[in-house]
């Protein structure tokens, strides 16, 4: 037989930026399920960063991951992202090896974190609720496989759920997006007005941060049905070859916590009592995602520390 080590054993764990619940009477947050089940089908694990954390929590919870994500959703930038961002930064710095991922609301975060500049993003893009294939697709880190390229160039297989966006000439004119990033994708929305869709690292080894305007775990795991019914009321692709590229991305991301010295060396998941897994949590019912865990408030972790 095979001799097997125990890193063969281990998986990373993601940091997972909760969002607000909306008239939450216990300040609730919250995780949509697709999130934790894309990250999972990748090989890795979750544990919650409360979007009210504070300067402390954020220091602890940086200790137990080997990447950071950074969803979609609605919500202003938290100062818990802006000093996870700075935490980042100075590990970067050090020669740590951290990824990021920011899916839609997550990769406008990138742009308002790395710019410091919460107006960054343009607003009244007709980019709700439609699939779309990507366009000026870039060969570099992500989009490697010619078969990939092929579909995401031809088929409408990338969902997108947003009014905000940057364009690439306003992306180009800033050089503190354009010193880490290149652009590798855009898009046009239904007015034909152009917007970014994926950046990736200049330099990947050091600076380990993706995002991408589109929903890749919607593909796989929402269905986005009216209840009781096979109706849907978003426009997911489910085909073939949108499962392919959203489970290709997830194996991508993962693969980079892989990359991480803490994983592979000591793993970083140190205290599972104090942090447990999102899935732990409660789960609810829901339509716009058809299924969230619900994340208490980071008074939360104050009280058991």
């Amino acid at each position: 037989m095979p001799s097997r080590s125990l890193a063969d054993n281990l998986v990373p764990i993601f940091g997972i930026l909760t969002q607000p619940i909306e008239n939450s009477d216990k300040n609730l947050t919250m995780i949509a399920a697709s999130y934790v089940k894309w990250l999972e089908a990748g090989g890795a694990r979750s544990i919650p960063i409360p979007y009210d954390s504070s300067e402390d929590l954020i220091d602890e919870i940086f200790h137990e991951i080997d990447g950071i994500f950074f969803p979609g959703g609605a919500s202003d930038l938290p100062p818990a992202a802006t000093y996870l961002w700075r935490n980042v930064e100075k590990a970067y710095s050090q020669g740590d090896f951290i990824p990021i991922w920011g899916t839609c609301l997550g990769f406008e975060f990138l742009l308002q974190l790395a710019t410091q500049d919460t107006e960054i993003l343009q607003s009244g893009y007709k980019a709700e609720n439609i699939s779309l294939p990507l366009e000026n697709v870039v060969s570099y880190e992500l989009y490697k496989s010619k078969e990939l390229i092929q579909n995401i160039q031809t088929k409408n297989i990338t969902m997108n759920n947003h009014q905000m966006g940057i364009s690439p000439e306003t992306f180009g004119n800033r050089p503190e997006l354009t010193s880490l990033w290149k652009v590798t994708s855009i898009n046009h929305d239904l007015e034909g007005r152009p917007f970014v869709s994926t950046i990736e690292p200049i330099n990947p080894t050091s600076f380990p941060v993706y995002g991408v305007q589109f929903h890749p775990e919607k593909n796989s795991f929402e269905y986005a049905t009216y209840p009781h019914t096979n109706i849907p009321y978003e426009a997911i692709n489910h085909s073939k070859e949108g499962i392919a590229m959203s489970l290709y991305m997830a194996s991508f991301v993962v693969d980079l916590a892989r990359q991480n010295p803490r994983f592979r060396q000591t793993h970083s998941y140190d205290n599972p009592d104090r942090f447990p897994l999102v899935y732990s949590y409660d789960m609810k019912r829901g339509l716009k995602f058809e299924q969230i865990f619900q994340i208490p408030p980071a008074s939360h972790w104050d009280d058991i520390a």
